[in-house]
């Protein structure tokens, strides 16, 4: 297995397209095949502020890699290696474990540009949104900044349809278009902010919530010679996993201040600040990215979660307004965001 270090993320990827501008407030992705989108991404994230972003894509094949080619405000990287390549990464602390390409290079690749500047991370099915009143992403910047905060979390909000006939047609090309195709989050807290620590997670995720109502419970599928003998891993492996309910999109890139994985930061966060990341799993492509990510197998334990996905949707067909339960509520503005306790400012 290849052994890596933050440095080492010089080598194993290069710039293919743009410029990188150190003084320019970036927001980095990894990508791969999210040309539905990318569109509304771009613009939606431009327009609160951000003006360059830093893409690592995994040799995409659906006209992602030529559209954010043609942007003047994008950087592209590319790599030999893949998203779900495994690799034995020593972070600077000296502590050793097994990762994935992409995690690591979501930890290592802003390193390369960055000294002391705040980076955003988002995936490309995740839009960033500002608390009421604050209308660019610099304003939260600046006071991350008086508050000597080396990062800020945001409350992970999965947005849906009332029901599966809602995942039809195609992906809106706007933020907007997005809210008014799959309207409905649960208004209830997922994030505590505690002074001086981690946040701590409560409540539950739209998807476990519904696992739960549609009874979809792992399964170990043996192949192979794991029909004679299971190591624990490998059943382990095959366990959904429990859906993010928090991230952390700001970073402060400094010899100090990194990136540990897809949600935390090594120092805790701003206790004062609570960002909302707008998620959008159920859209009218996630039959075809429950059918890629099954073939690609890059995700989390060999993508075990989307095969539950594809027995959640076949389930749920048919089934009036069965996305809805008591919390669904229909998104009108960050305002009921904050009165839910997924946002604070």
């Amino acid at each position: 297995m290849l052994k890596v270090t933050i440095e080492d993320a010089g080598d194993l990827a290069r710039v293919v397209h743009g410029t990188v501008d150190p003084s320019r407030l970036t927001l980095f992705s990894t990508m791969k095949n999210e040309m539905a989108f990318l569109p509304a991404w771009l613009a939606h994230h431009r327009s609160i502020g951000f003006d360059q972003f830093l893409i690592w894509d995994d040799a995409s094949d659906d006209g992602s890699f030529e559209y954010l080619s043609a942007q003047d405000d994008v950087v592209v990287m590319q790599s030999e290696l893949g998203f779900g390549d495994a690799v034995l990464y020593r972070d600077p602390d000296g502590v050793e474990r097994e990762d994935r390409v992409g995690t690591y290079f979501k930890i290592a690749l802003p390193h390369l540009f960055f000294d002391g500047a705040y980076v955003g991370y988002v995936d490309a099915d995740e839009f960033l949104l500002l608390p009421p009143g604050v209308t660019a992403i610099s304003e939260v910047v600046a006071r991350l900044n008086r508050e000597g905060a080396p990062s800020v979390v945001a409350s992970v909000v999965e947005y849906f349809p009332a029901s599966v006939s809602g995942l039809s047609g195609a992906v809106p090309q706007t933020l907007n278009g997005l809210f008014a195709a799959y309207p409905y989050f649960e208004a209830e807290k997922l994030v505590d902010l505690i002074p001086g620590a981690q946040p701590r997670l409560v409540g539950k995720a739209k998807t476990t919530r519904l696992f739960n109502a549609f009874s979809v419970e792992p399964k170990v599928v043996r192949s192979g010679w794991q029909r004679v003998w299971m190591s624990s891993r490998a059943k382990k492996a095959q366990r959904f996993q429990k859906s993010a309910r928090h991230k952390t999109p700001l970073v402060r890139r400094d010899a100090q201040t990194r990136l540990t994985g897809s949600h935390y930061a090594n120092q805790p966060p701003s206790s004062d600040v609570l960002l909302c990341v707008a998620h959008f799993v159920f859209t009218a492509q996630f039959a075809e990215k429950i059918a890629r990510a099954t073939a690609w197998g890059a995700h989390a334990n060999g993508a075990a979660k989307y095969r539950y996905y594809a027995e959640l949707l076949d389930k749920m067909a048919g089934v009036d307004d069965g996305f809805l339960d008591g919390n669904s509520v229909a998104y009108e503005g960050p305002e009921q965001l904050v009165a839910a306790g997924l946002m604070r400012w």
